[in-house]
């Protein structure tokens, strides 16, 4: 008895002790494959000798392709290319035992660390023990932070589709509030247009503005990474995040599925009304239904066994709606037929083909009625309207393995989006802005007819290369995106435009004494036939320096060209050179924790929208009227073609010719937007290894943005410095760094002349832009035991500047690049503080908790500090930038006002950005139940999910102008200002049923 105990004794101290050596091997370094999985290691023996020549085989377990390589000189392996899922693995060498690792979860981004140990034949230690730990947790090869998503987790939790809710998992990012920025959040402190999105390798950005991705069918997608930071250097063109995706493909098996989905309106809650302060109605979204219902169709199987799969989906959905208004009420549906298709070819084990088709094509369809809130009854037989939107992605991606130590991947494509609209109607857009905010008193289908198409054709190539301790990763990747844009305003004839009613300040275009009401008809009209083009190079190095300190060397080289119409460039930015360094050091040499630091530079190109809105041929007239008829609310009375009763003109102001040439568009001297950042931080694993604890400092800082600028008032004063005839107005929108000078070659006061006119720093006067963010996150995933599975991070943050970057929330603008902070100099004096998308504190935790085998709750809940609350008003003449002798002394600032209003109260005192307070706490709570029932052998899931479960209201946005104009045309405090203008969604519920065969 008493030698039975002490051979067991020396047996399980053995085996500890071999356990323990799998964390002290040292670890093969690898650049982390972006689009494929990766598996990698180092194999030992029992008597802590490197396993030479061990045998290392995994194979797929859906797909049967196997992967074999021979472990090197060190017992280390890599095995590169590998399609995403589960893998059996087998480790062997004469000699030893064979090694057996059945359920090898391949993820994308991270590469999967198995480190071996092969035991002598015939010997009897505990294999259990042995293989306890071989799968480590910490990836101490890489500092990229974020988190993956399967859609395994994503089917257990209460996550709506689509990239922007699975961004909004990960730390340090935050919804923005724009109903036009397409749901885009901010990673980082970024802008939600300062992001990237990719899938198979195909960036599927958004063409136009890059707010988020284009519309994809989610039930394709199978794996989503998210980048938050220490991005590596084969990406680019983004200063924010990255999100990286895989979409499913098919298998060895014959899989077929359904799965339909509907969020009936009979269970969804409404919030009440929002008023203004006098008691008219600001929003009625108590009278707003909507029925949504989506079908998944799906099959897949192997074409040829082992070899040649392919994955189809079809996924028709539609949203049937009632958006009501105040005098108008939209009774509509939005309906896509999306579908996606994939084929993959594994032409032997060391090559592969993969095709990637999809169609996201949506059409929305309504009639517009003229309608009463307060009764809710519609008038008349409606108007109808259709707009167009989406397309489609074409895809091609070649990997291929020279040999065990040097891979190669290209992938080509296309994706296409269009817009257009057809209205029922001719009537034009009029709004009214003259007592307390604004009232609309047109009944249009569509303000604005528009047709556009954006093409973006793209091709990349990487190779990867291992050579001892280092492993190289090269790559080129080019973008042409062709922009075919036409829009101009609704209305027939006299009619056209949009019409805004106002009141003069005495100081606008108008020429009209203060207090006087006038209508001011603008007809802009857009066009562009042109290109935005890019190419950029990467190289890096992932060092094995020592056992326990790997460094990641990455540089990038990147330039881009905004082209005009007849293909000369008015933005042309080369040498934007890029470092992405990474040190990752393992702490105590076991692999089981790490501290890491970074630094990367980040640069972000002009949007194809400037290609429109700044590059396009663009004109943009005002005729001012006094008003003439007027109804009982003292609003002009609307006449039979939609234009608003007027009097006689009383002026014109043409705000853009439609003329120009590259030197009218940019200034000569214009350099690339760019941003850095620094991490620290360090990772572990606790609880035994069952979870991870991580804590990450950031450090952020825009460097330079491109701005755009009415600069006419600095050129002015250089015209007059010249004693040159300016001819009273120039078109002067142009771009420009803020901080710096000018540089533009125009004949802007229209003599015949075309004049070089270079400005310094000093007389241009504008700021240069600063946006900086610091956070501290805290996380905390993993299996709290067979049941439970949480992922929870607190983030405290800051973000502060004098911009918010390519588009700002708080005015729901989404023209990145267009935004109104630059447009004049005064609307920067003061300007700088806690920008729109600050967040002091955030807490989220999601999960899932396994009740049964068959019962399944899911949770997703956040809990985030509000947004900074400006007051807005008019900046006053003789102050600041508008003060005698300066630059801008005419203060073209003083006539802004809405969303260009200045930093200053009503007393024209300084009113600071963000020092009127912040919005309240929003707390969300989210559950789902998924239920498995066994029918006809196969599995039906039943899922119910509630959003917003306690159906909060609180607010999300307030009204931030805090003055208006009376009577009198005298500046007062604004009674609107404050008072909620949005709030988080309500509840609604979403019930899913899925079957699998």
């Amino acid at each position: 008895m008493t030698t039975n105990n002490k051979n067991n004794f020396r047996l399980k101290a053995t085996a500890a002790a071999i356990a323990c050596m799998l964390g002290t091997i040292s670890l093969p370094s690898v650049a982390n494959d972006s689009f494929n999985g990766v598996v990698k290691g180092t194999i030992s023996t029992t008597n802590n000798i490197n396993a030479a020549g061990a045998t290392i085989t995994v194979k797929h377990k859906e797909k049967g392709i196997t992967r074999t390589v021979t472990a090197d000189e060190n017992g280390q392996y890599t095995l590169r290319k590998l399609p995403i899922g589960l893998y059996s693995m087998t480790i062997s060498k004469p000699g030893f035992e064979t090694v057996e690792e059945f359920d090898l979860d391949v993820k994308l981004g991270s590469a999967i660390v198995y480190n071996g140990v092969l035991i002598n034949e015939g010997s009897d230690i505990e294999r259990i023990s042995v293989n306890a730990n071989a799968i480590a947790r910490i990836d101490t090869a890489s500092s990229t932070a974020g988190v993956v998503v399967t859609d395994s987790e994503l089917a257990l939790l209460p996550v709506e589709s689509g990239f922007n809710s699975a961004v909004l998992l990960a730390p340090g990012t935050n919804a923005t509030n724009g109903g036009n920025f397409n749901g885009s959040p901010s990673i980082g402190g970024s802008s939600s247009a300062e992001n990237g999105y990719y899938l198979n390798g195909l960036n599927v950005t958004t063409l136009k503005t890059g707010l988020g991705s284009i519309s994809l069918p989610w039930e394709a997608i199978s794996q989503t990474e998210v980048q938050t930071g220490g991005v590596s250097a084969e990406f680019g063109s983004a200063i924010g995040g990255i999100v990286n995706a895989v979409s499913k493909s098919g298998s060895n098996d014959f899989n077929f599925g359904v799965e339909a989905r509907i969020d009936p309106e009979s269970l969804n809650s409404h919030h009440d009304d929002l008023f203004y302060r006098n008691g008219d109605i600001y929003s009625n979204s108590s009278d707003d239904e909507a029925t949504f219902k989506r079908l998944s169709v799906w099959a897949s199987g192997a074409l040829v066994e082992d070899q040649v799969f392919v994955y189809a989906l079809f996924a028709p959905q539609r949203n049937d709606y009632i958006a009501a208004g105040s005098n108008s009420l939209s009774d509509g549906r939005s309906e896509s037929d999306r579908w996606f298709a994939k084929l993959d070819w594994f032409i032997n084990e060391n090559h592969s083909i993969e095709f990637t088709s999809i169609n996201f094509e949506n059409k929305n369809t309504y009639k517009t009625y003229d309608y009463d809130w307060q009764t809710d009854e519609r008038d008349g037989e409606g108007t109808l309207g259709t707009t167009k939107t989406g397309g489609d992605v074409l895809g091609l991606k070649y990997s291929g393995l020279i040999s065990d130590d040097v891979s190669i991947e290209v992938i080509a494509g296309r994706v296409t989006d269009q817009t257009f609209n057809t209205a029922a109607d001719a009537l034009p857009w009029v709004g009214s802005y003259l007592y307390d905010g604004y009232r609309q008193l047109s009944n249009h289908t569509s303000s604005t007819i528009t047709e556009s198409e954006f093409t973006r054709d793209q091709f990349r190539a990487d190779l990867m290369w291992s050579l001892d301790d280092h492993s190289f990763k090269f790559g080129v990747d080019y973008y042409d995106t062709h922009i075919d844009h036409q829009s101009t305003q609704n209305g027939e004839g006299s009619a056209q435009g949009w019409w805004y009613v106002e009141t003069a300040t005495g100081s606008d275009k108008s020429g009209l004494a203060a207090g006087t009401p006038y209508i001011d008809q603008r007809i802009r009209r857009d066009f562009s036939d042109s290109h935005v083009k890019s190419l950029s190079f990467y190289a890096q190095d992932s060092w094995q320096a020592t056992d326990q300190l790997v460094l990641n060397l990455g540089v990038r080289y990147s330039q881009f060209t905004n082209e005009m119409s007849d293909g000369q460039s008015y933005v042309d930015v080369d040498n934007q050179i890029a470092p992405r360094l990474q040190a990752i050091y393992d702490l105590n040499g076991d692999g089981e924790s790490k501290l890491f630091a970074t630094f990367g530079r980040y640069f972000q190109p002009v949007s194809a929208n400037m290609n429109i809105v700044q590059g396009g041929s663009r004109r943009d007239e005002h005729w001012y009227y006094n008003t003439d008829a007027l109804d009982i609310d003292g609003h002009p009375v609307i006449n039979a073609d939609g234009s608003p009763s007027r009097g006689e003109q009383v002026n014109y102001f043409l705000a853009q010719s439609g003329e120009g040439a590259p030197g009218s568009k940019a200034s000569a001297n214009l350099k690339s937007m760019f941003s850095d950042e620094f991490t620290a931080g360090y990772q572990t694993e606790v609880f035994e290894g069952d979870m991870t604890f991580g804590v990450r400092g950031i450090y952020r800082e825009l460097k330079r943005s491109i701005e755009d600028a009415d600069l006419q008032t600095v050129l002015q004063n250089w015209y007059k410095k010249q004693g040159i005839e300016s001819n009273g107005w120039i078109d002067g929108w142009i771009l420009f760094n803020p901080g710096s000078g000018l540089d533009v070659n125009y004949d802007f006061n229209g003599d015949g002349n075309v004049d070089h006119i270079v400005l310094s720093a000093d007389e241009v006067a504008q700021p240069q832009s600063e946006r900086k963010y610091a956070a501290l996150e805290f996380t905390l995933d993993g299996a709290v035991n067979d049941q439970i599975n949480i992922n929870a991070s607190y983030t405290w943050s800051h973000l502060w500047g004098n911009t918010a970057g390519l588009v700002n929330d708080d005015d729901d603008q989404a023209d990145p690049g267009w935004t109104v902070s630059y447009d004049y100099a005064g609307l920067q004096d003061h300007a700088a503080g806690n920008l729109p998308s600050d967040r002091r504190h955030a807490f989220k935790l999601f999960g899932s908790y396994q009740v049964t085998d068959d019962l399944v709750i899911g949770l997703n809940s956040t809990l985030i500090d509000g947004k900074p609350i400006n007051k807005m008003g008019i900046h006053p003449f003789g102050v600041d930038s508008c003060a005698a002798g300066m630059p801008w002394e005419s203060c073209p600032s003083n006539t802004e006002r809405g969303h260009g209003a200045s930093f200053y109260d009503e007393n024209g005192n300084p009113s600071p950005r963000g020092t009127a307070g912040t919005t309240d706490w929003v707390a969300q709570f989210d559950l789902s139940a998924s239920y498995t029932l066994d029918l006809f052998e196969n599995n039906l899931v039943l899922k119910g999910t509630v959003y917003n479960l306690f159906n909060s209201d609180t607010q999300t946005t307030v009204y931030q102008n805090g003055t208006t104009t009376n009577d009198n045309g005298d500046v007062v405090a604004n009674p609107n200002w404050g008072m909620t203008t949005d709030r988080q969604g309500a509840r609604y519920v979403s019930l899913t049923a899925r079957y699998e065969f």
